[in-house]
């Protein structure tokens, strides 16, 4: 038998007008809207529903509680993160892919029924994404930028490269910027000699400061 998930001990209750279909427990965020929160969709969860509702209904959610689900689905001290899956919460760090996508721990189960969790906001947001990063063939001590699609990166993002383990010596990166849905790699040549970087599969962590 199914249960609905129930969330017992809520703190920061509040009422919000939804703007999109939940169901209870399902982790919010806002964007355009209180909706289900993304890993892919880069929408952090703020809120859990405490009710099911449809767009346009008014529904109370909370900041913190206790989630319980009596089908048992958790194992007992796994971290809990926000999910691909809009809504959802899963005991594991949504995969590193071509899609920027959100790193949020929101709890940890405590039983096999209960999740404790708190969306108080603490830090910065943290995501990440791969990308084809393709050099241009340099010569000794030679200095240049490419600029590299990662989608959904802004402009007041802080980004890290890293390269893979097989990357040739000779392709450092020295500078890392980023604008919308770009970020530019100024890579630096210091080898003796010329270096023609091959296409591969780069990752990249992004720091997203919030308000």
């Amino acid at each position: 038998m199914a249960y609905s998930p129930a969330i017992h001990e809520a703190q920061g209750v509040v009422n919000i007008v939804l703007a999109g279909t939940v169901n209870a427990g399902d982790l919010l965020g806002y964007s355009s809207g209180w909706k289900r929160a993304d890993a892919d969709a880069r929408i952090p969860a703020r809120l859990v529903a405490m009710q099911t509702g449809a767009s346009g209904d008014t529904i109370p959610a909370c900041v913190s509680g206790v989630l319980v689900d009596l089908d048992a689905p958790y194992t007992a001290g796994d971290p809990q993160y926000l999910s691909a899956t809009a809504g959802e919460h899963t005991a594991t760090i949504p995969a590193v892919s071509s899609t920027l996508t959100l790193l949020q721990r929101i709890g940890v189960a405590v039983t096999t029924e209960k999740v404790v969790f708190d969306l108080t906001p603490r830090g910065p947001h943290y995501l990440r994404a791969t990308a084809a990063v393709n050099p241009a063939s340099a010569a000794t001590d030679a200095i240049a930028d490419l600029a590299v699609t990662v989608t959904g990166v802004l402009a007041t993002d802080y980004v890290q490269a890293l390269p893979p383990a097989d990357i040739e010596a000779g392709v450092v990166v020295s500078a890392v910027t980023p604008t919308a849905d770009t970020v530019t790699l100024r890579l630096h040549n210091p080898t003796a000699g010329t270096v023609d970087g091959a296409s591969k599969t780069w990752t990249f962590l992004v720091t997203r400061l919030t308000s």
